[in-house]
């Protein structure tokens, strides 16, 4: 529900290196009672403090990420093998990604062994669709957390390549892809776990690069993986997903919760 969340922390177990806490997220509903929508358990050490064995895996993503031209992105929004996503399908639906600004890869430049459930991006933080922010560790939970839907790539191929610019989509097809009243579906998520790997400079980072991959769409429930890295090829984060994906009416037509079937 759009609106004034409140948040509550409670310490869970406090150490001298790895300290554990209980976050809570609570909306107060129309009729006046405050309900908890999210629930969370932090681990959190000290990063750069941090000290013990260190070993090179020489773990890189595949297939390979295509190179990049960022200074040619942040000119002109595209380079010989990526393009920004201009315009998003549903933006009314899907207003945390205004907060970004996202490069795809070209449909045309995509690896023929890159299947649909593999997506990449570079992403830069763009509060209200401007450039002005910087990546830091405290933002990495949203970082993992947006990215244009691999459902949709399936579902709704025609809007996610208009949104690249693709010239080679029939006019016909883009102008009903983009015009449907709603999005078809909704993707909450059920879990969400987050590992940082790499402490940010407290000044942040323009880019950043993030690879998200599904194994399983079944049932309406799939899984993702998320892995995000630097301009200097090194590991960020990880991030592991279960989601739903539901008819959007459910988002927007929600009323108070019904006693579980279960």
């Amino acid at each position: 529900m759009v609106g004034p969340a409140q948040f509550t922390v409670k310490d869970v177990k406090l150490g001298s290196r790895i300290s554990n806490l209980h976050l809570v997220l609570s909306q107060e509903q129309p009729n006046g009672q405050r309900q908890e929508e999210v629930v969370g358990y932090i681990t959190m050490s000290n990063i750069a403090a941090e000290s013990g064995i260190s070993i090179d895996t020489s773990y890189k993503p595949y297939p390979p990420r295509l190179p990049v031209d960022l200074g040619a992105l942040a000119r002109n929004g595209q380079d010989e093998n990526w393009s920004v996503r201009s315009a998003d399908p549903f933006a009314h639906f899907r207003r945390a990604a205004q907060n970004l600004q996202m490069f795809l890869v070209k449909p045309s430049r995509r690896p023929a062994n890159m299947p649909k459930s593999v997506g990449d991006q570079w992403v830069r933080f763009a509060p209200g669709r401007q450039p002005t922010g910087r990546w830091t560790n405290d933002a990495l939970g949203f970082l993992v957390d947006m990215f244009p839907q691999l459902i949709e790539q399936y579902v709704n191929p025609v809007a996610e390549e208009a949104a690249l610019g693709s010239s080679k989509i029939d006019e016909a097809e883009v102008k009903k892809a983009m015009s449907e009243p709603r999005a078809k579906y909704w993707y909450p998520t059920l879990s969400l776990n987050l590992d940082a790997k790499k402490l940010l400079p407290d000044e942040g980072v323009e880019w950043l690069f993030v690879r998200v991959k599904a194994k399983a769409i079944r049932n309406g429930r799939f899984d993702l993986d998320v892995e995000v890295w630097d301009e200097q090829d090194e590991l960020v984060a990880i991030s592991s997903h279960a989601s739903l994906a539901v008819d959007s009416a459910r988002n927007t037509t929600r009323n108070a919760k019904k006693d579980s079937k279960i």
